[in-house]
């Protein structure tokens, strides 16, 4: 009788009804089609296989793109010696995906010729549901040698190294689809590379189609022509082992890229980056991005002669930074972004922010050598993604164009105001609009995602809203200016043991959530400025010798508070405008503290 049962619950599990696609119009509810399949794991106690299920057709947001790029890998294949229970689900699980898969192409051919970009797009997400799907991959040219494969064969060449001067066999050479990579630095270190930046190629190839790509062709294509999407490059990376080899190099050519991260150089098209302890996968992607679009353009003779919109350049590249592998697909952008975090805190925090008609009237030059350079960099990236993913998309087409008539030296200061159809002074208010965070945006944070910055100053932000917060243990700053949280967070922040750096300015807390601030193992600053916080809130900071900054301003503390704040002995900055406390007292207080700074 068990036999029998166990049999039936295995076919039912492979029996998932209702599974169509004869035409692109056709409404198929696969959303519900992969739930039967996971209400089906439950039941045969199949937690994990229940859980990649329900999770595969990935959640799209109006804040951040979703890309899939070509990869051979069967994600969660079940192991040869997995049991048949196992085996059965993942026959089922891929005979949805085909199914899907077979679905989206129909979808992708009927938007071949009106609408080609979108349909390059969907493409890959047929190859991501089936990557053996024959007629998809034919179109794309793509094969398994497209992949790069994850334990590249590095090459010492035999020759020696005409631009860096490394002699023959002391560095090596790693091909892949795309990149040729020099380094002499371990082959780890450049497999590494070439892992992150063929990822982000096919990355970029599907954000920017109309950049790169002959859209006209996709359409014949699909009716079999062999005609080539786009002139194939290969682009150059030479990699330095170390910070000090790359500053060594450039110092005796007297390159003004000494100082940097990593640069790209137009005029030699390669892209000159080092490895560490600790590399910087944005700075790769980065300039990377900048190689691409120079290189894959029509290309202008001379980028650094750029007259005008050069924010945009800049605003792209630290856009693409904020590429996050998921495994099995790709994002790009979202309120979370890191470098995203900073543009919000200029604007709403620092109040600052360069009126976009005078920003697009700056050459490279001139960008390069302001005075507020640090900051204009952080409104750069924050008006790319304004452009890229505000309103779902809206200012996407006009932001291209204007990339497209930069990288072929036509555009003028105005063109985004020409493009977009809307004013400068509009456009300054929508970004604006654009950086308030709410909590509907906290929700839809993707299951393990990591935080390390979130500014949400300002925005609509509730105790409801901070709760999607509560995993984020590796948080080191949050900024909570001016949101509408009360003592009840302080259950979330306690759990939120990494901060280095929080801010709760304007807030509604009061002295019942001092104790879980004063606990907090990592705090180096703290602002609490024009909160109900006093003298009883102040006493659990007594003796905290990782306070470096506390700002108290417009706060209740008094001259009581004198006893605890002397013993604050690492504290470099304090603010006490606007409290209860007198001059005198204050007085006492810096006097106690020698690193206070005046």
């Amino acid at each position: 009788m068990f036999r029998s049962l166990f049999l039936l619950s295995l076919i039912s599990l492979l029996v998932i009804p209702g599974i169509t696609g004869a035409c692109a119009a056709d409404a198929v509810d696969f959303p519900n089609q992969f739930e039967q399949l996971a209400a089906k794991c439950d039941e045969l106690k199949l937690p994990q296989q229940a859980i990649i299920t329900r999770q595969w057709i990935v959640a799209q947001r109006h804040d951040q793109r979703v890309v899939y790029p070509f990869q051979t890998n069967d994600y969660f294949k079940p192991m040869v010696s997995a049991s048949q229970l196992k085996q059965f689900w993942w026959a089922a699980f891929m005979k949805l995906r085909r199914a899907r898969a077979a679905h989206i192409f129909l979808q992708a051919k009927a938007l071949a010729q009106s609408e080609p970009a979108q349909s390059f797009r969907l493409l890959h997400e047929v190859l991501h549901e089936d990557h053996r799907h024959t007629a998809a991959r034919k179109i794309l040219n793509y094969s398994d040698s497209t992949v790069f494969l994850l334990q590249p064969k590095p090459i010492r060449p035999k020759k020696k190294h005409a631009y860096t001067g490394w002699e023959a066999n002391d560095y090596y050479r790693i091909s892949t689809t795309h990149f040729d990579i020099y380094t002499d630095s371990k082959p780890a270190d450049g497999a590494e590379i070439a892992r992150q930046v063929e990822k982000l190629y096919s990355v970029w190839q599907q954000l920017f189609v109309e950049f790169w790509c002959d859209t006209t062709v996709l359409a014949e294509r699909f009716n079999g022509s062999n005609k080539p999407l786009f002139a194939r490059k290969r682009h150059q990376i030479i990699l330095f082992s170390s910070r000090e080899e790359y500053q060594t190099f450039f110092k005796r050519r007297g390159g003004a890229s000494v100082n940097s991260a990593g640069f790209y150089a137009s005029e030699q098209k390669r892209s000159f980056l080092f490895a560490g302890d600790a590399p910087k996968t944005s700075t790769w992607l980065h300039e990377v991005t900048h190689q691409l679009f120079y290189e894959l353009s029509a290309q202008v003779k001379d980028l650094h002669q750029l007259r005008q919109n050069a924010w945009a350049i800049e605003g792209v590249a630290m856009y693409m930074e904020s590429l996050r592998d998921h495994g099995h697909f790709v994002t790009v952008g979202g309120f979370e972004s890191y470098r995203l975090q900073f543009a919000r805190y200029r604007k709403t925090v620092d109040q600052f922010y360069l009126p976009l008609q005078q920003l697009a009237a700056l050459g490279n030059a001139q960008l390069s050598s302001h005075v507020e350079i640090r900051r204009l960099y952080s409104q750069c990236v924050g008006l790319a993604h304004f452009l890229m993913d505000a309103d779902n998309g809206k200012y996407r087409a006009p932001f291209f164009q204007l990339l497209s008539k930069i990288y072929t030296n036509t555009s003028t200061a105005g063109t985004l105001r020409q493009l977009s159809g809307r004013s400068f002074e509009e456009l300054d208010a929508a970004y604006a609009e654009f950086l308030v965070v709410t909590d509907e945006h906290l929700a839809v944070l993707r299951p393990g995602t990591k935080l390390k910055a979130l500014c949400l100053a300002s925005g609509q932000i509730t105790d409801l809203g901070l709760k999607h917060l509560s995993d984020q243990r590796e948080l080191s700053w949050l900024d909570l200016t001016r949101c509408e949280i009360t003592d009840d967070s302080s259950k979330v922040l306690a759990g939120l043991v990494s901060l280095n750096q929080l801010s709760l300015e304007s807030t509604k807390i009061t002295d019942k959530s001092m104790p879980v601030i004063g606990a907090l193992p990592n705090l180096k600053e703290l602002d609490v400025s024009l909160t109900q916080v006093g003298d009883a809130g102040v006493l659990h900071l007594k003796g905290n010798n990782n306070l470096t900054v506390l700002w108290l301003t417009g706060t209740k503390v008094s001259d009581d508070s004198e006893r605890v704040l002397i013993t604050l002995a690492n504290l470099e900055l304090l603010e006490l405008t606007a409290t209860a406390m007198s001059v005198p007292t204050i007085q006492q207080v810096f006097n106690a503290l020698p690193k206070l700074k005046p």
